[in-house]
């Protein structure tokens, strides 16, 4: 049989297969196509009756908490989360929960620090933020992003950015603010120190930017991720139960390897081999031991889908990519080869090789620069849980003595209660 003759027999068989099948298989694929097409443009209609503002924290001057105040925000935050039903979803278009952005700008040397989110939740997350912070200042103020023009990159503008990924499954927590700690005074390192320093030493004209847009996940499909992985680390793992006569055989065979090993094995052999079959957990390393520990104490943590963005923008004329090392080194501090680490996603990276580079890269630049602008979840998204968070989002401590942070200038008090009123 020719090529051709192949060929025509083998779109024959396709043309007979749709023949029989179109009837009841072309409307389940046409249904499924639009579902999904419904559901893009249902979520696009109520977005864009969403109204999102921008609230900018500007920390107390004299401020000694740890990043574990911030992650008790982000613990009592996590009540925003919602069960939408048939008619949310198919007729109002909510599909999915509301996007919280937290953001933090590096512009003229300053770190400033922002929340964007729906208008109905102003008062929830200020309530927070003020019960863990009192004497910071929260104010709405006009979108940060709005100081660069949108056509970038362009003649003027030039722009570098990523979407970050986890190395392994997102179960596995990252280094978070418990692990910087200083050897001698056991005071701890504010993970954000590294960041100010770098901002500190932006040129004008130049800005960093950096993005978290989470939404809260279902305590049980994070939970029980996270319990599944304990338990395996653990050596707890469930196993389905094997029939009873595929039960019966393992037995007999598990006698018989008993019986031949005290015969034929020596002394030293049979010791390692019941130190083999010791449970798992007996069997880890300090290092293993520390991981699954780490892995544990997340189970009761808050979860969230997260989206975490970094871009680096500026003008031309004094665009410096040194700068991107040392983000790329703040960001760096949170991987931990036991548990967790930050990676770049390739997919997203500004950068093009070997053919039309320049159509490629600047397609990838106004991509990425245009997801930012929309706070657009859309790439690679994770699960951080509450502490995590906290540790790459949070006030930094007086002990970050970098000027770069935009504080409250002046400590507010209320009136005295004998002040004479005429």
């Amino acid at each position: 049989m020719d090529f051709v003759s192949f060929f025509k027999q083998y779109f024959e068989t396709i043309g007979l297969l749709y023949s029989i099948s179109w009837w009841w298989a072309g409307p389940i694929v046409l249904f499924y196509l639009f579902k999904i097409l419904w559901r893009k443009y249902s979520w696009g209609q109520y977005a864009s009756t969403m109204k999102n503002i921008v609230l900018e924290i500007k920390p107390p001057r004299n401020i000694e908490r740890s990043p574990r105040t911030m992650e008790q925000v982000f613990a009592a935050l996590h009540g925003v989360w919602s069960t939408p039903n048939y008619i949310d979803k198919f007729i109002k278009g909510k599909w999915y929960q509301s996007l919280i952005s937290f953001e933090i700008q590096g512009v003229n040397g300053e770190m400033h620090f922002y929340v964007r989110l729906e208008s109905k939740y102003r008062n929830f997350i200020e309530s927070l933020i003020y019960s863990q912070y009192p004497e910071a200042e929260i104010q709405e103020v006009e979108d940060y992003t709005l100081s660069v023009p949108k056509n970038v990159p362009n003649p003027e503008w030039d722009l570098w950015g990523v979407d970050f990924k986890l190395a392994k499954n997102d179960a596995y927590p990252i280094r978070t603010y418990k692990y910087f700690q200083e050897e001698v005074t056991k005071g701890m390192i504010d993970p954000l120190a590294e960041l100010a320093d770098v901002i500190a030493g932006l040129p004008p004209g130049q800005q960093i930017w950096l993005q978290l847009v989470v939404t809260p996940e279902h305590d049980k499909d994070w939970q029980g991720t996270v319990k599944k992985l304990a338990d395996k680390l653990s050596g707890k793992e469930v196993k389905s139960e094997p029939m009873f006569i595929f039960r019966f055989f393992s037995e007999i065979g598990d006698i018989l390897s008993s019986a031949f090993m005290y015969i034929f094995s020596t002394v030293d052999e049979i010791a390692e081999k019941k130190k083999e079959e010791q449970p798992l957990m007996f069997r880890l390393t300090p290092g293993e031991q520390e991981t699954l520990k780490a892995v544990e104490e997340s189970i009761a943590k808050k979860g969230y889908r997260t989206k975490f963005r970094f871009i680096y923008v500026g003008r031309r004329e004094g665009f410096d990519r040194g700068f991107l090392s040392g983000v790329n080194g703040a960001i760096q501090q949170f991987n931990d080869a036991m548990l967790n680490s930050f990676a770049h996603d390739n997919e997203t990276k500004t950068f093009a090789n070997y053919i039309w580079v320049e159509p490629r890269m600047r397609f990838a630049q106004r991509k990425i620069f245009n997801r930012y602008l929309d706070r657009d979840p859309d790439g690679p998204r994770f699960v951080l849980n509450s502490e995590e968070l906290a540790t790459v989002f949070h006030m930094p401590d007086m002990s970050v003595l970098s000027p770069s942070i935009s504080r409250v200038e002046a400590k507010k008090g209320g009136a005295p209660v004998n002040l004479p009123i005429e």
